[in-house]
């Protein structure tokens, strides 16, 4: 191509050649950012309350620090003499920026950081507070010369000004972009209480540490309601129920013995009364794909709503361990109340049943009215069926895999 053609000639050359480098440079960032994005962090992570103090001790891994610059030597191992601001700097930027820690609902004051070190990935110092402490406090740090950077630990302890000794705390630590998943294993004990654990995820949000009796109630009667309406294989079960079934009274005894049975197996799985091998749930899981098959199919066979309360009790137990699979990770937010919280989950399961029953009834009652009333109920139980029986297939798969085991 002569570039002395024309000068719009000129002009369009030099555009395109613009347009090229700059995608070529947009690829180039989005590939380093996602390169420098890590995939998975664990965060181990104590805490103590004391009179009038809250001491935090975090252990991350390096790895994550993609927006600190660390003193290098030949560009990968660490400049061991210069690199305590930098890891001030990490801890500013990662922990006393993003960690939120509240008493009372009263923000806490920002942490001082008391220690930052670099620790090698063999070091097992943090399977202990008090162990995790002395070594984040250590002056001599003992380590080797050459340290890839990016393999290493950073440890810090962080401490908390407290107005008071209310055991009331909440924590959110915001630590959502360290990667794209961010596990943390928090272990903290409140003034005059023993040490408990929590294992979550950073996308959690604010943990209450020591929650009332009516947070617990209201967090877990909100994740029952929120989970009978995203569940779609119990709506699906309710909907082969309100098909045959299309008034409150004949409903109630179906869905009252449901609704015990699930109560039973929920809080018996909760309390350590079921099965915890790795084969349970998947065959849980197949069971409650074949009770929805079964209630449709029997929608079009031969519906008898008057003796389906004894088939919606099997059933509602089966159900129930599926609850209890939801709230596998949940239940140790509950504080001191477990028994409570169940109650709540189960109301809240309730209330979404009766959600779905106030939306549902009137509406077949409406397709019953029409003349094409029992065709419309088989189509309608034989797409049910359709749908659990492919998810009968899909969890067959599964739950076949744990055959040998489960016996």
């Amino acid at each position: 191509m002569r570039l002395s053609k024309t000068p719009s000639t000129l002009v369009h050359f030099m555009l395109r050649w613009v347009v090229l480098l700059s995608g070529f440079g947009l690829l180039g960032i989005l590939n380093v950012s996602a390169h420098e994005i890590p995939s998975d962090a664990q965060i181990t992570v104590f805490l103590r309350q004391e009179p009038q103090t809250l001491t935090v001790l975090i252990r991350t891994p390096m790895s994550a620090m993609k927006e600190v610059e660390f003193p290098l030597v030949k560009n990968i191992y660490l400049d061991l003499p210069k690199v305590k601001p930098s890891l001030e700097q990490a801890a500013q930027l990662w922990f006393t920026d993003n960690l939120k820690i509240s008493q009372s609902n009263q923000l806490l004051q920002a942490p001082t950081v008391a220690h930052a070190r670099i620790s090698l990935p063999s070091n097992r110092s943090f399977a202990s507070y008090e162990e995790a402490l002395t070594h984040v406090r250590a002056k001599n740090w003992e380590l080797p010369d050459n340290l890839v950077w990016s393999q290493q630990y950073l440890d810090i302890e962080l401490t908390y000004p407290m107005q008071s000794n209310d055991k009331k705390l909440a924590i959110d630590f915001g630590l959502q972009r360290l990667a794209l998943r961010v596990a943390i294993n928090l272990r903290f004990q409140l003034l005059g209480s023993d040490e408990r654990a929590f294992e979550l995820n950073a996308k959690e949000g604010v943990v209450l540490l020591n929650p009332s009796i009516w947070q617990a109630s209201w967090r877990f009667m909100q994740l029952g309601f929120e989970h009978i309406l995203s569940g779609t294989d119990h709506l699906l079960f309710i909907t082969s129920l309100i098909l045959v079934a299309t008034g409150w009274m004949q409903l109630l005894g179906v869905i009252t013995s449901f609704t015990v049975a699930h109560s039973v197996t929920l809080i018996a799985s909760a309390l350590g009364y079921s099965p915890s091998g790795l084969w349970f749930m998947p065959w849980v899981e197949l069971a409650i794909a074949f009770s929805i098959v079964f209630m449709a199919l029997e929608n079009i066979w031969n519906p008898k709503v008057k003796r389906r309360w004894i088939m919606c009790t099997l059933f509602g137990l089966i159900h129930g361990f599926g609850f209890s699979f939801v709230l596998h990770e949940t239940l140790q937010f509950a504080g001191s109340h477990l028994l409570v919280s169940l109650l709540s989950f189960n109301l809240g399961v309730e209330a979404g049943q009766i959600l779905v029953l106030a939306i549902g009834i009137p509406l077949v009652r409406l397709m019953m009215s029409t003349p094409y009333a029992r065709m419309m109920m088989i189509v309608f139980s034989a797409l049910i069926a359709h749908v659990a029986w492919h998810w009968m297939a899909e969890r067959w798969d599964t739950a076949a895999k744990f055959l040998p085991m489960s016996f």
